[in-house]
């Protein structure tokens, strides 16, 4: 899938249907998929993260919604910006996946396809095992980070 001249900012929420807090990348997908945004496509990603080298070369901005690690109570939401100096250091631990986000950046780093701007919207997990459901945290954490992601891409949000 390669960006349309219309589509310069990409949401894209990661995820494992299956794996309790890890689907909150894909329910906040879900629930910006039925917001109608102008210049923006949705899309959610399951499984291979190599595919996010072709969903975002050449955008403006893209953001990243998944899943995280962190000391934060389950459902806080974390916004970093990973086109920042020195980003990879503090968040590098906060990965759910086997192949990381980090290890995507770095290889898309080295191909040259690298978005302009890269945000994480990072929502910190309870349960991550296959079988679980979403916890009520980070359930209640979806609609809040859809409306933050709205909101930053209707501002153009700069930072």
């Amino acid at each position: 899938m390669t960006p349309s001249s219309s589509d310069e900012i990409l949401v894209v929420g990661l995820g494992s249907e299956n794996s309790g807090d890890d689907a909150c990348g894909l329910e906040v997908a879900r629930t910006l998929a039925r917001t109608p945004l102008p210049g923006v496509q949705v899309a959610e990603l399951a499984g291979d993260l190599t595919r996010l080298l072709d969903l975002w070369q050449g955008r403006a901005l893209v953001i990243v919604v998944d899943a995280v690690r962190s000391s934060h109570p389950p459902g806080s939401i974390e916004r970093l910006n990973l086109t920042n100096p020195g980003f990879e250091r503090a968040a590098r631990s906060l990965s759910t996946h086997g192949l990381s986000l980090w290890e995507a950046i770095g290889l898309s780093t080295t191909l040259g396809q690298m978005p302009e701007r890269l945000v994480l919207y990072g929502i910190s997990a309870a349960r991550l095992e296959t079988g679980d459901s979403l916890s009520a945290p980070v359930a209640a954490a979806i609609p809040e980070t859809a409306r933050q992601i709205v909101d930053e891409v209707t501002s153009r949000k700069r930072d």
